[in-house]
């Protein structure tokens, strides 16, 4: 039997993506492990999984990583795990319009653009879709509401995903994930700062830190 081949995204040190390319290696995947930053990665080079930087919100580092898993795989890919994801914590009244776009642009838009890209491996192999969601699709966590709405918004995405790949059996599958410890809220893509303006400001000693 031909060795299985995964490609996970968002595998930086410390973070889901990270574990899960970890655990399909020993289980005996031929993994390519992608990142934004390959210094971040290091960790499972040094391991013997093949390393791929990949922008999930750039085209044309969608397309080098497309070929690259093509040329070594022969035009197969048995899994794609979808864990890119970015946080961003504040009240909606005090939230900027354009940070939120990027939450959605990473955790919604990104994976539908690698999916698209990757799509005629994953048909050629019948393979399997992964999406990591989260707990807070479901629940109205105070001060997260684009995550949490982002998170909403792929769990119906991969339900889309799974009727559309049907015919070409290919699954899609959505991973709910609880309270995990990454370090995704380390590298918040703003600063989780009230402004004075705020209606919640008389509380600010209170909110910060839960919004960091």
């Amino acid at each position: 039997m031909s060795q299985k081949s995964v490609l996970t995204t968002g595998c930086s040190e410390g973070g889901i993506g990270d574990a899960l390319a970890q655990l399909f290696h020993k289980k005996g995947f031929r993994v390519f492990a992608s990142a934004r930053n390959t210094a971040k990665v290091e960790h499972l080079k040094d391991m013997g999984l093949d390393i791929i930087q990949l922008d999930v919100t750039d085209e044309e580092s969608i397309k080098q990583a497309v070929s690259t898993v093509k040329a070594a795989t022969g035009g197969y890919l048995d899994f794609l795990v979808n864990t890119s994801g970015a946080g961003y914590c504040m009240p909606l009244l005090d939230s900027d319009i354009s940070v939120a776009k990027r939450i959605f642009e990473v955790n919604v838009f990104a994976v539908v653009s690698v999916t698209q890209a990757f799509a005629p491996l994953l048909i050629a192999s019948k393979g399997k879709i992964i999406n990591i969601g989260s707990v807070l699709g479901k629940l109205p966590l105070p001060w997260q509401g684009y995550y949490n709405a982002s998170k909403a918004a792929l769990a119906h995405l991969t339900d889309q995903m799974r009727i559309e790949f049907s015919p070409w059996g290919v699954q899609a599958i959505l991973v709910t994930t609880g309270a995990i410890r990454t370090k995704l809220f380390q590298n918040l893509l703003s600063k989780p700062v009230l402004p004075e303006s705020s209606l919640y400001y008389p509380a600010k000693d209170v909110i910060e830190p839960v919004l960091a």
